[in-house]
């Protein structure tokens, strides 16, 4: 069969946000024409690059210890064919520090932005393009895929990058079930896992039991992260008993004051945590957070594989430090100018006292367009409850506390009225997204609202006023949420607290608790919340479907029916026929290489959302703020926020740069 050759994006059709580049010079195909000699000698005719502050084919640091013999020289450094990217404002200066800020305590969430796979994100786009894979082949009708890997990639230690890296992912970590005890949904068609097989050391094919139409966007998502799709075989190992002697690996569990091998290998695997784990992406953990520094610290990564369109090997910066701190001192600190680029806890409420100090601290307010703006409320469809499961899986009871909702108020309280007032059914960016949705049951009308909740069967009333479920005993709902301030989102504390007020006034007795992340994730994953408070991802959920589709315990609206998908009725409750068909209709999706057919799919189970409204939308944040030095270049002015992008990453962080570096 006569292979589907692609070295460039997936679709070119998607959309794009403007304030970048055509994705066709993006990133060039190969950079063999240029010269990776660090001595900056300019070829014949070369005006040098303006804007560069220096014709160096590296950083300064890295010339260095190549003179001092202890690094080789760049020419052996780079693969055979780098990634050529071309920056989206101008070349670069190398050097300086990126400091950002978070309320996370995990290394996982900090080097999100420095993404490493064998395909990408173009910049502040959907197009999937060559990273680590200079080019691919899609045989067998989309059932097998085949990556050229760019020969001489090396890890972080200088240790080359191969096929065996990738084998080894598959075969000693997804493969093993006590380190993976659910074979990743992503990698899995027809109910069967995917195979992962070396061809040669640059060659590596992905075979799976049917088409897999969502392969490309899926590694481009989950295949990004450090620590997912590529992983050290060289490095890790040590810490496998699969490939060290148990008694050995023994010694190093007891050593590292953990219980198992298992424990070993995860905090060994964590890049994000582990220091010594080699890296491919343009900056390594060097600094992990510990009791006495609540920083994370990152630096360039010398063997990094991409370039500029001059030959010069990125990043342009030199380190990336991100701090633990409280939300209140993350908006003093990006007030102050003291954050570099900044978007984690910074509100729409935040606007007037950034705009002011702007200026004056050295520092621009951009207006990012959030993948997840929404406030919102998870009717739980699987709960546990016989009777208020029942009630969930009403349309007449969601449509009555929906209509009970005064939005307006929670827009002029939260947003001072500039947020929206939709649904969750996917956000106008979205490639499935359908023009109009989101918009049912979201009138605020009480006697609508009093109405439907009759029609649901809640029609008896106790003396205090309070509704009766079905069985007699008195309605109540809970609201389960915990502190998240996303994409611009107001406090949703003030929002589930006029919630309450409002379904109240309609005799629906509702409680409402915060509660800390880990906990409320447990309780949400394990289906013990009636009503998880929380946003709602509406980009890019073809590649997450759990927000719209439950396919695992993560879909918090459903997470039994979701435990039952993942882990193919082992166990979880079997769902009813109309969520049974969005799993359904989700499986035809990932299985159909047609773009145009899996749009249609796709947009089925948006339009199912959009009629029964199973997650009430409260407001929408208008946008999401971030904050960037105005010393830093290369920055997209205007783009979606996204996990799924890899938050900053969208931006292309390596091509990022400061006109003056020695200031920062």
């Amino acid at each position: 069969m006569t292979a589907a050759r692609a070295g460039g994006p997936e679709r070119r059709t998607l959309l794009k946000w403007g304030g970048g580049t055509a994705l066709g010079s993006w990133l060039l195909s190969g950079c063999d024409l240029l010269s990776t000699d660090p001595t900056g000698k300019k070829p014949s005719g070369s005006k040098g690059a303006a804007g560069s502050g220096s014709s160096a084919k590296e950083a300064p640091s890295l010339a260095a210890k190549v003179k001092q013999g202890k690094l080789p020289p760049l020419a052996q450094r780079l693969p055979k064919k780098p990634a050529v990217v071309k920056p989206l404002e101008q070349l670069g200066n190398y050097g300086g520090t990126i400091r950002m800020a978070t309320t996370v305590q995990s290394g996982a969430h900090f080097l999100i932005i420095a993404r490493e796979g064998l395909v990408e994100w173009a910049p502040g786009s959907t197009d999937v393009v060559p990273g680590l894979a200079e080019s691919w082949d899609i045989t067998e009708n989309g059932r097998v895929y085949t990556f050229h890997l760019r020969e001489g990639a090396k890890w972080s230690d200088g240790h080359p990058f191969t096929a065996d890296d990738l084998v080894f992912f598959y075969e000693s970590i997804l493969s093993n079930k006590e380190l993976t005890p659910v074979f990743p949904t992503w990698l899995t068609i027809n109910g069967k896992p995917g195979v992962i097989s070396k061809v040669d050391d640059h060659t590596v094919k992905f075979a799976f039991d049917g088409p897999h139409g969502l392969l490309l966007r899926q590694m481009a998502f989950r295949g990004a992260f450090q620590g997912s799709l590529l992983t050290p075989k060289h490095y890790l190992s040590q810490f496998h008993v699969d490939h060290t002697p148990k008694a050995q690996v023994d010694k190093l569990v007891k050593a590292a004051g953990l219980k198992t091998w298992v424990d070993l290998f995860a905090a060994k695997a964590s890049p994000g945590d582990n220091p010594d784990r080699p890296a491919m992406g343009p900056w390594k953990l060097t600094h992990a957070l510990t009791a006495s520094d609540n920083r994370f610290v990152a630096e360039r990564n010398p063997y990094y594989w991409k370039v500029d369109t001059k030959g010069r090997q990125l990043p342009y910066v030199d380190t990336i430090t991100q701090a633990e701190l409280s939300p209140e001192t993350i908006a003093l600190r990006a007030i102050g100018g003291e954050l570099d680029i900044q978007f984690e806890t910074l509100n729409v409420r935040d606007l007037p006292v950034l705009a002011d100090s702007a200026k004056k601290n050295g520092f621009r307010l951009l207006r990012w367009a959030s993948d997840a703006p929404w406030i919102a409320m998870y009717m739980n469809q699987s709960d546990k409850d016989p009777v208020l499961r029942g009630l969930m899986q009403n349309v007449n009871f969601r449509a009555g506390l929906s209509h009970a909702l005064n939005r307006d108020e929670m827009n002029k309280i939260l947003y001072a009225g500039a947020g929206g007032t939709r649904q969750p059914c996917a956000v106008p960016q979205d490639d499935y997204y359908i023009k109009g949705s989101g918009n049912r049951f979201t009138a605020y009308d009480v006697g609508k609202a009093n109405a439907y909740l009759d029609k649901a069967g809640l029609t008896k009333r106790g003396g205090d006023g309070f509704r009766l479920r079905p069985d007699g005993e008195p309605l109540e709902l809970s609201i389960t949420t915990f502190t998240f301030e996303y994409g611009g989102t107001a406090d949703a504390s003030d929002a589930y607290e006029i919630v309450k007020a409002n379904w109240q006034k309609v005799g629906v007795r509702t409680n409402f608790q915060t509660v800390n992340g880990p906990l409320w994730s447990e309780r949400a994953t394990g289906n013990l919340l009636d009503i998880p408070g929380y946003t709602v991802a509406g980009l890019l959920w073809d590649v997450d479907p759990v927000w719209y589709v439950p396919t695992s315990r993560a879909s918090y609206w459903a997470p039994a029916y979701g435990e039952w998908y993942e882990t193919g009725g082992k166990s979880g409750v079997e769902p009813p026929p109309h969520i049974r068909r969005l799993q359904r209709l989700y499986d035809q999706m990932a299985g159909e290489v047609d773009d145009q057919k899996r749009l249609t799919i796709g947009r089925q189970i948006l339009r199912t959302h959009d009629e029964n409204v199973f997650m009430i939308g409260t407001v929408t944040a208008p946008f999401a703020p971030v904050v960037v030095s105005s010393d830093l270049v290369n920055v997209l002015s205007d783009a979606v926020l996204s996990y799924r992008l890899q938050f900053m990453a969208t931006s292309a962080m390596e091509q990022m740069a400061y006109k003056n570096p020695d200031d920062h």
